[in-house]
């Protein structure tokens, strides 16, 4: 798993944010919303959806400019 992968899954953990609840909003499975946050399939509109529940832009969320580190309480799986 990439840092930047990472950061993305602590940031809506953070936010209380499901990828379950993203490929039901988004009319997908959870699978492809999965691959599309380990960077392994693209889709401009699911990176610009979580981008958008994350309070950033597309390029500060995917060109590695996150620019807060999300603080995961131990514990806490990424692996939802």
């Amino acid at each position: 798993m990439t840092e930047k992968t990472q950061k993305i899954k602590g940031l809506l953990i953070l936010k209380g944010i499901t990828i379950t609840s993203i490929a039901k909003n988004m009319g997908v499975s959870l699978t492809f919303v999965s691959l599309v946050i380990n960077q392994k399939k693209k889709s401009k509109r699911i990176m610009n959806h979580i981008s958008g529940l994350l309070g950033a832009s597309y390029e500060e969320t995917w060109n590695d400019n996150i620019v807060w580190e999300p603080k995961i309480p131990s514990g806490t799986s990424l692996n939802k």
